[in-house]
């Protein structure tokens, strides 16, 4: 399971954007969410999903940059999905 929905609902919610705006190939830049923010957003996302940010950091430039990362982070940890994309 994608964390994309998840990750497109918070963003909706946190910056005040709407869902068509926030799609995959949507640049967080554009959106304007600054590298700060998004430093900002990851933290929430890790605590959403009970993650630990671990490596280097990543670019992240886009919404589907951010979900591939969780995504990566949620398959290495050994975390499932399925409770937070349902009450999400």
């Amino acid at each position: 399971m994608s964390s994309l929905p998840v990750i497109q609902k918070m963003l909706v919610e946190e910056f005040g954007l709407t869902p068509e705006q926030v799609q995959p190939e949507s640049r967080l830049e554009e959106l304007g969410v600054d590298s700060l923010a998004t430093v900002e957003f990851m933290f929430m996302l890790e605590d959403k999903f009970k993650l630990k940010m671990t490596g280097e950091p990543v670019p992240i430039k886009t919404v589907g940059d951010i979900a591939h990362e969780v995504d990566i982070m949620v398959a290495q940890q050994g975390i499932s999905l399925g409770d937070e994309a349902a009450t999400s």
